[in-house]
């Protein structure tokens, strides 16, 4: 199930963002090598602004919360786009809608929630216009690649050791949907 964040989305998100953090290691982990201190108090002054403003349904959602269909409604980490440039680098002012994911909740995976919530995701997407979709991962992200060619997205751009992750470096990949 995708909803908006909520005010009770606030505490999952400040653990994970500062104790249950092994997400950081598959989720674009050169952003967060080396990354200064979380502040928890602007973080949670900041998102309930957000919350505020957020209210308006007929805005297309570029971020989205993933919770589990039970009696509690588990929140499990979230969905999100951001736009990319016709070299499919981040930019603001870029034509390219670019998707992702990230589920902190170790006991959330291997479950199928990824391959649910992106699938609902993409149809709420096209549903709203969205003519192409994007995805980008690094060459070592297995798991979200396998996830990625399950849904339809084949590789569109490959740039060759750009991304250096724990004393490595991988390739940075670009996917488009084709389903």
């Amino acid at each position: 199930m995708l909803r908006d964040f909520i005010e009770s989305d606030i505490a999952d998100r400040l653990r994970w963002e500062t104790i249950n953090t092994e997400w950081k290691q598959w989720d674009a982990p050169w952003e967060h090598e080396g990354a200064g201190s979380f502040d928890v108090r602007i973080y949670a002054r900041n998102v309930r602004r957000k919350i505020n403003k957020n209210k308006n349904s007929n805005r297309l959602r570029d971020v989205m919360q993933i919770c589990v269909n039970d009696e509690k409604k588990s929140h499990i980490g979230w969905l999100s786009f951001y736009y990319t440039d016709k070299n499919f680098n981040y930019s603001r002012f870029g034509k390219n809608l670019t998707i992702g994911i990230s589920i902190p909740e170790l006991g959330a995976r291997h479950k199928g929630y990824a391959t649910e919530a992106w699938s609902l995701y993409i149809d709420y997407l096209q549903k709203n216009g969205v003519k192409e979709i994007y995805t980008q991962t690094w060459s070592g992200n297995f798991r979200v690649i396998g996830l990625m060619k399950k849904l339809g997205f084949v590789e569109r751009l490959r740039k060759k050791n750009i991304r250096f992750v724990r004393g490595f470096y991988y390739d940075g990949l670009t996917f488009i949907l084709r389903k």
